[in-house]
């Protein structure tokens, strides 16, 4: 309100006293209003100083503006801020690139790691593979001469048994044509002396008879038919036991040759058994090799795949993490960016608020 625009009521003695106190009253009022908005202005300013002083950004690519139609102390803030964001984006891209190369170490350290570590893992596989399969050649080594030596010792046992035989049965022959010899010898020495007791006999009757001559022809012809007929009854009788002897022998000899044939058959089935076994035995340890390799085989095969999967884990865990952290870095470098270019836009509009404060400040 102006003293211009005051209408003061007209009384008998000029204005109402009142009136004026009361105009001079609110003109004091609008003078406090205009005081407290000049505060108010300067604490917005104040504050946006203060705003400006606490901006972490970047102005690297704002340019150098002059401040010198602004103010001294505006120019010293505006400059003080830029000065402020400008060291805040450097750290901003040294922290960045730190990250980078930090990142990049890391990553290779723990690539080198997986790296030793797979080659520690197929290491202890080639060692535990060659172990088990030395110990399964060893122990299929063992097997087949095992059974090699069985297989002889049983082939021997054998050849010793059909040679026992052979010798017991040849003797028992020996024995049993020994016997049938000494019985056909004794045969002839008896009818020898029934002969010459028979001879005596007759000798002793011719000494009693008259015709001595015809009687000694007559018995001596009797004994002679006697003797013949003796004779032919013991060689009959003689060849009858030699030959049951004889057949006797030949028929416990065959005997012996058929218990002989009988063993050697017997040794020769077990020495087939024991060299089918021995094969078998061969065949099963070749079998049992064979597996065993194979199941080491799959082993290492398997011990490879879950280091090359523990490997490749790791690889991608650091592949992960690092572009984690290097998203974030990036993501902290575009807000320290954002805010870099929202302080060249708070600048810009901190200029336009001096100058029409001091535009104001001129008219006033």
């Amino acid at each position: 309100m102006s003293a211009e625009e005051t209408e003061f009521p007209l009384v008998m003695r000029g204005y109402d006293r009142e009136s004026v106190d009361d105009a001079l009253i609110d003109l004091r009022r609008e003078l406090l209003q205009l005081s407290a908005q000049n505060a108010q202005l300067a604490s917005e300013l104040r504050e946006t100083s203060n705003r400006l002083i606490a901006a972490e950004s970047q102005l690297a690519e704002v340019g150098e503006p002059s401040y010198a139609g602004v103010g001294a102390k505006a120019a010293l803030i505006l400059a003080t801020s830029e000065e402020q964001a400008k060291r805040l984006v450097l750290e901003a891209e040294t922290e960045a690139s730190l990250t980078r190369k930090n990142l990049h170490e890391e990553l290779e350290t723990q690539r080198n790691e997986a790296k030793g570590y797979y080659d520690a893992l197929v290491a202890e596989a080639q060692r535990r593979a060659d172990r088990l399969i030395n110990a399964a050649n060893v122990e299929y080594e063992q097997a087949i001469a095992d059974a090699k030596s069985k297989a002889a010792e049983i082939v021997d046992e054998g050849i010793r048994e059909a040679g026992a035989i052979r010798g017991s049965i040849a003797t028992e022959v020996a024995k049993l044509r020994a016997t049938a010899k000494r019985e056909t010898e004794a045969q002839r020495a008896k009818v020898d002396r029934d002969l010459a007791e028979k001879k005596l006999l007759a000798a002793r009757e011719i000494n009693s008879s008259i015709d001595y001559n015809r009687a000694l022809s007559i018995i001596t012809e009797q004994a002679r038919i006697d003797l013949e007929l003796e004779l032919t009854a013991r060689r009959a009788e003689a060849e009858q036991t030699y030959l049951r002897k004889h057949q006797e022998a030949v028929a416990a000899t065959q005997r012996y040759l058929d218990d002989a044939n009988g063993q050697l058959s017997l040794a020769i089935t077990r020495a087939n058994a024991a060299r089918l076994e021995a094969e078998t035995l061969e065949a099963a340890a070749r079998s049992i090799n064979k597996k065993s390799t194979d199941e080491t085989r799959l082993k290492i095969d398997a011990m490879l795949a879950a280091a090359e999967a523990e490997a490749r884990t790791i690889v991608t865990e650091a592949h992960s993490s690092a572009s984690a952290e290097l998203r974030e870095a990036e993501a902290k470098l575009r807000r320290l960016e954002v805010e870099r270019d929202a302080v060249s836009q708070y600048v810009e509009n901190l200029k336009s608020v001096f100058e029409r404060l001091q535009s104001n400040l001129n008219i006033r």
